[in-house]
């Protein structure tokens, strides 16, 4: 086993490292994920359907990075129209979700 802040070989039961004296690293704990928000389209963060806005908070992405993203997108090809019009028609409404959940 080395060390993991100078590489000095450490015995197998050493808990300290006999060159520069750090211990062994802890354990990182397992972190917990939280759950995502469901892929719909925010209608209070729309301008226009609420698709970007919806993939940002889906992902946790800042909303502006994702428009300018689909700008690129559209710009480059026009592959950003198609993939924002598909968006559109496949993904529901986050208000429509919310009255389904409700009943």
């Amino acid at each position: 086993m080395f060390c993991t802040a100078c590489g000095f070989e450490m015995k197998a039961g050493d808990r300290f490292c006999a060159s520069c004296g750090r211990g062994e690293p802890e354990q990182a704990a397992p972190r917990e994920q939280t759950p995502r928000p469901p892929m719909a389209r925010a209608m209070r963060e729309k301008k226009i359907a609420g698709v970007c806005a919806g993939i940002a908070r889906h992902f946790g992405w800042d909303v502006t990075l994702v428009r300018v993203a689909f700008l690129f997108g559209i710009v480059l090809k026009g592959f950003g129209l198609l993939a924002y019009i598909i968006g559109w028609i496949a993904m529901p409404r986050d208000d429509e979700r919310q009255a389904v959940e409700v009943r």
